[in-house]
């Protein structure tokens, strides 16, 4: 999981756009929705793409599971579950 979380750190900062920050700034719990990184609904969809991409998956299935993005680390869990279920 710490792959995961570590490609995920670098895809908020670039796929944001973020300039004041680095990946190593960010902690594995790192609030996603309500943090200080202000993500909004087009973030969250941004990032959806840049992550589905990057790891080959179907993020969203159906309703979007806002727990997955609570913070950095249940992203990654949720991340790790689909690329495994791939495999």
């Amino acid at each position: 999981m710490d792959i995961i979380a570590q490609q995920l750190k670098e895809i908020i900062i670039t796929g944001l756009r973020i300039k004041d920050r680095t990946p190593e700034d960010l902690s594995d719990d790192e609030p996603l929705l309500g943090g200080d990184l202000e993500i909004d609904s087009i973030d969250i969809l941004q990032l959806i793409l840049e992550i589905e991409r990057r790891f080959g998956i179907k993020l969203v299935d159906g309703e979007f599971d806002e727990s997955a993005w609570q913070s950095i680390r249940t992203l990654a869990v949720a991340v790790e579950a689909k690329v495994a279920a791939k495999q």
